[in-house]
């Protein structure tokens, strides 16, 4: 009977070992498990916080260059608006010089009457002035007699003029009143384009921002010349290209048409 018991009691014993056996290894599984869900979360995260910054980057980009594009667009419409001549003006102007061609031919009988009476010869000075008509407006928007200032005391991507530009363009202005038409020229530096180089890797994105620069420097001077001139309709003509400085200058060229 003795024996019968021990026995028992050894396979119980063996049973109830065995069992906390399994119970250890399933706890190690599970914190094992754990552990692997945690690192899976961690790498999910960090995955989603990668993808979230390079979208913001490249919306930030997009964004960037539909504005530079913008600006352009506005700029090249209030340019070509700036150089329109109104249609009343061009009435206005050619109502005046038929008045004073009729004045002209007046004169010149008056004064032909004069010399026959007295038999007097006297040499008459005629200021010539210039108007504006559909016939003569090509010829003078494309002469080439002009007088020019530079400005190159801009910083690296400044667009304001700054002081010592605008004494210059103010003197210049003051000496070339009777200029047909102003010419505005934007100049970008070796330290403009390095600059652009390293806002953008591509090219294409690189030559907009060094457009999108020199186009800003003409677009603010342009302003400061029309306040400068108290005039409107100042004819400030706008040109499709730029100058890139070999000596690092950076600023802008006027052009004054006569």
């Amino acid at each position: 009977m003795l024996e019968s018991k021990s026995e028992e009691l050894k396979k119980a014993l063996e049973k109830s070992m065995s069992k906390e056996n399994i119970q250890e290894k399933l706890m190690q599984e599970k914190l094992k498990q754990d552990q692997l869900n945690k690192e899976r979360e961690k790498q999910k995260r960090i995955f989603y916080v990668l993808i979230t910054v390079f979208i913001l980057i490249i919306i930030a980009l997009s964004a960037y260059l539909l504005m530079t594009n913008e600006n352009s667009k506005i700029a090249k419409n209030k340019e070509f608006e700036s150089s329109k001549i109104n249609p009343k003006e061009e009435s206005t102007i050619e109502k005046k010089v038929q008045i004073d061609t009729n004045r002209n031919d007046k004169q010149k009988k008056q004064t032909s009457q004069k010399i026959k009476e007295k038999i007097v010869t006297k040499e008459v000075i005629v200021q010539k002035e210039v108007f504006v008509s559909k016939d003569n407006f090509k010829e003078i928007f494309n002469t080439k007699n002009f007088n020019l200032v530079k400005c190159y005391s801009y910083g690296v991507f400044e667009y304001m003029p700054t002081n010592a530009c605008k004494k210059s363009l103010t003197k210049f202005l003051e000496d070339n009143k009777k200029a047909i038409r102003l010419e505005l020229i934007g100049v970008v530096g070796i330290d403009d384009i390095k600059k652009a180089n390293s806002l953008a890797k591509d090219e294409k994105i690189q030559e907009y921002i060094i457009r999108g620069i020199a186009r800003d420097r003409v677009i603010e001077a342009s302003w400061f010349i029309k306040e400068l001139l108290k005039d409107k309709n100042a004819v400030i003509t706008p040109v499709n290209y730029y100058i890139k400085s070999k000596k690092n200058n950076k600023g802008l060229v006027l052009r004054a048409y006569n």
